[in-house]
């Protein structure tokens, strides 16, 4: 693996404190031990709608911020269980 140095990107600022890793992966996604096709879940409590729509108000949904690299994120972002899905 190279070691990481550099990342150029967008940032999108998650205006939310105390983000815990149910907000950030939903339980209902961890279902696989493999760190790949978990980026379904990121957030998806707060990404879509009960009907399966985007939610055009949450920021990873706004054109400006759909392909960010960077999450800017408030106090406390993380906490809650221990969870490995959550930070791949």
């Amino acid at each position: 693996m190279d070691k990481f140095t550099t990342l150029e990107g967008v940032a999108a600022p998650l205006k939310i404190i105390n983000v815990d890793t149910d907000m950030i992966i939903p339980k209902q996604y961890l279902k696989t031990i493999k760190r790949t096709g978990l980026g379904k879940g990121l957030f998806s409590e707060q990404r879509y709608k009960d009907d399966g729509s985007e939610n055009p108000d949450f920021v990873l949904n706004k054109p400006s911020y759909r392909k960010a690299k960077i999450l800017v994120a408030g106090d406390n972002f993380g906490c809650g269980s221990s969870r490995e899905h959550a930070p791949w």
